[in-house]
């Protein structure tokens, strides 16, 4: 036989579910407390029975009981029947619930056993402990819900074990306000939170009247306190209006802050049918659709509705008419959003941001997918479909780079505008629209962009900007993460910037090349959820990556690297110094070796030598001689490095440098001094690298996992796995890791040569 129960857990459910599964689940991975959980179904109808049933059978919890019944009985009644069977001392009848905190709800149970006076605990808020509490409670919105409220049984009369059958909610609130001013545990902190898919009920007139009501029929309210109360009724606020005079939508309402939206979703659609053009019916629709993150079908909704409207406006009465040189149903825009790894959740926000911002009449998507390893294939397909928004999808089985899948869009636009963006972006209004009205009004400009929040560009940046400032600012190049380009330009990106970087700023360069305009529009803003896709993939301004494709920029574009007039003015170790603030660090230019190499004199080399340095200094000269690779000098300089705070920057680039070279102990030494506001995934991909090369195995797989949890979508894990299998003897698996390294960076995890099974040697 079980153990009996401490506590007693009541979920209800009609017409929930969406929110069945994350409820029950939440309570079944509760570990170290007793519990039996008591499931009513009152009367769904929306297949909820086959949700519960599923979650049961995969869970067999022993102390589980369900009930499921053909009509609703009601909250009340249906809560009254689970406290006349419960076992467990303490009473809990959350709606739904999204997360539990097991440490605070165990806290909150042992408080509630231990203590000789509390009779409840109450989440977020204190009870009322007097009349004058009472009804300033009772005039606000916000109540506590019955989730928050956990109950000691035993600590009641067996007369007060029921709750108002009447009340379509606050059934806890109403039992504290009958029961007395009674004490309760002091929380700081919540114990659970409830579904996202839950909007918190407002009281209205009814329960208003029947809490006060409540408190007129306890025995110690009398004399001046009882005419508080009625004086309170006598002044209720008017029952307020109903949302809509349609009596079946505002039903809908309520099932919608339910979470009901299923059942919700059944009435409107009885509505539409009736009167398919009822405006406030396709609108609670689309919210509903939105809350159950069917995004697409509501885009779809929002699309129709725009059409129709559009069509209703050309068709009515004009004072003149207007030529057009395009109607409507004619695409003059194509969005262009590459997309790769887990992006699908970054891509679904900015899809939904796109659709309820942006006029989409004239529009067309170009969905470029670079081999995504989560479910975005069949979201896509979904996208394809419904026809959102004219959708075309290109598939790459490995991550092609952002160059080539804009390129292979450009291929495939209809519009006169390619407006191309960033997955992690996000429309507060109609920038598309505003950004093609600015092209159109200034032909001379080939490439537009919007200010953002974050941005590599300081010009694009929001805060810089002047509210005196034009509507079109002429700039030298333009950030990627939304630029409106002129498809007839004939401008294409260079496909040798590969995965991230630079090839926004060429584009920009080549329209100007070509005698075009390149403009930022200081008033139009979008917001950029900065680094979702390149920071997964390690990418960043610190990256090889990215030093690979400055070096390939400023040759393409002859960009003057430092000048010799500026350098001759200045002493030969300032001159050095002065190097080593425009040098690349990964890929050192030429002109800039051959400078060094004229400066670094043996002379030189002994008086720096002899020399006491700042600590500035001291780590600008060592960077400087470990790019140039004078290794000599550079570690007799390093030994000056440990009585000093070394920026994170030169850790990291010291680690690089080391790495190279096999040299690991040394990349230890370095990563060991990190402070820990500078720990990152890189310097965890080091050390797990390490491990792997010194073939730790013990070590390197438990950190691996752990890694993999927190960064599923960076390929040196992919590559780090595969050398683990290949080190354990398991060619196929370690085949496939590398595979996978490959389909996420084909640029550098590319396989090499592999031996007559196909296995990487």
């Amino acid at each position: 036989m079980p153990n009996k129960p401490l506590l007693t857990v009541a979920i209800v459910v009609q017409n929930h579910r969406d929110v069945i599964e994350s409820t029950l689940t939440s309570l079944y991975d509760i570990s170290g407390i007793p519990l039996e959980l008591f499931i009513v179904d009152d009367g769904s109808s929306d297949n909820s029975d086959e949700v519960t049933q599923s979650v049961l059978d995969y869970y067999q919890h022993e102390q589980t009981f369900y009930f499921a019944r053909k009509k609703p009985a009601g909250l009340g009644n249906s809560l009254n029947e689970v406290l006349s069977q419960r076992n467990g001392r303490l009473f809990w009848a959350p709606q739904t619930i999204a997360d539990i905190d097991v440490e605070q709800l165990s806290l909150r149970l042992e408080q509630l056993t231990e203590s000789t006076k509390s009779v409840v605990a109450l989440q977020g808020q204190t009870l009322p402990t007097n009349y004058k509490e009472w009804l300033s409670l009772i005039s606000q919105k916000n109540w506590p819900q019955n989730g928050s409220f956990i109950w000691d049984l035993s600590a009641l009369s067996p007369g007060n074990h029921f709750f108002n059958p009447y009340l379509t909610a606050f059934h806890g609130l109403e039992l504290a306000a009958r029961l007395g001013d009674i004490p309760s545990v002091k929380t700081t902190k919540n114990w659970f939170s409830p579904s996202s898919f839950f909007e918190t009920t407002e009281p209205d007139f009814t329960l208003r009247q029947e809490l006060l009501l409540t408190l007129l029929r306890r025995a110690d309210y009398g004399g001046s306190m009882r005419e508080a109360v009625l004086e309170a009724m006598q002044n209720l606020p008017a029952k307020t209006k109903k949302s809509y005079d349609n009596d079946l939508l505002n039903e809908a309402v309520q099932m919608k802050q339910d979470g009901r939206f299923n059942a919700a979703l059944e009435l409107i659609e009885e509505v539409l049918q009736n009167n398919p053009s009822h405006s406030a019916a396709s609108n609670l629709k689309i919210e509903i659709l939105e809350k159950k993150r069917r995004f697409v079908e509501a885009s779809e909704l929002k699309h129709q509705i725009s059409k129709s409207q559009q069509q209703k406006k050309s068709s009515s009465p004009q004072p003149e008419t207007i030529d057009t040189e395009e109607e409507d149903e004619d695409i003059k825009i194509s969005v262009i959003v590459p997309t790769t790894t887990y992006g699908k959740p970054a891509l679904e926000h900015c899809l939904l941001s796109l659709s309820k911002h942006c006029a989409t009449a004239n529009l067309e998507l170009i969905v470029v997918d670079n081999a995504s390893l989560d479910n975005t294939h069949d979201y896509l397909d979904e996208l394809r479909e419904k026809n959102f928004l004219n959708c075309k999808v290109i598939t790459n089985k490995k991550n092609a780079g952002f160059a080539a899948s804009v390129n292979q869009a450009l291929e495939k636009t209809n519009g006169k505008y390619a407006c191309i963006i960033h997955n992690d972006i996000e429309f507060v209004d109609d920038a598309i629209g505003k950004l093609s009205s600015l092209m159109d009004e200034n032909p001379e400009f080939a490439v537009v962009g919007p200010t953002t929040n974050k941005t590599l560009n300081p010009d694009q940046a929001a805060k810089n900007i002047e509210e005196s400032a034009p509507d079109l600012i002429r700039a030298e190049y333009l950030d990627s993460f939304c630029m409106m380009v002129r498809t007839d330009a004939g401008l294409k990106m260079d496909e040798t910037f590969q995965l991230a970087f630079f090839e926004d700023i060429d584009l920009c360069f080549q329209a100007r090349a070509k005698d075009f305009k390149v403009g930022i529009a200081p008033h139009i803003e979008i917001k950029h959820h900065f680094g979702t896709t390149t920071f997964a993939l390690d990418l960043d301004t610190e990256s090889e990556q990215y030093w690979k494709n400055v070096s390939y920029f400023n040759e393409k574009w002859d960009i003057e690297v430092f000048s010799e007039d500026e350098l001759k003015s200045l002493s030969t170790f300032d001159q050095l110094l002065a190097l080593d603030d425009i040098v690349n660090p990964l890929f050192p230019e030429q002109k800039i070796q051959d400078q060094f190499n004229r400066l670094f004199t043996d002379e030189i080399k002994t008086e720096i030598l002899n020399s006491q340095h700042d600590d500035d200094v001291l780590c600008k000269l060592v960077h400087l001689f470990m790019v140039m690779g004078e290794r000599e000098i550079m570690r007799r300089l390093e030994d000056r490095l440990d009585n000093i705070d070394i920026p994170a920057p030169l850790i990291y680039q010291l680690v690089h440098f080391y790495f190279e070279r096999n040299i690991y102990s040394r990349c230890t030494h370095y990563l060991n001094r990190l402070k820990q506001q500078n720990e990152s995934l890189r310097a965890d991909l080091y050390r797990l690298a390490i491990l792997v090369e010194n073939k730790d195995l013990d070590q390197a797989i438990p950190r691996l996992k752990t890694l993999m949890e927190h960064a599923p979508a960076n390929p040196m894990l992919y590559k780090l796995a595969g050398d683990i299998h290949k080190f354990s003897g398991n060619k196929e698996e370690a085949q496939s890791f590398y595979d996978l390294a490959e389909q996420i960076n084909p640029f550098e995890f590319a396989n090499e040569e592999k031996d007559a099974f196909g296995f990487t040697l």
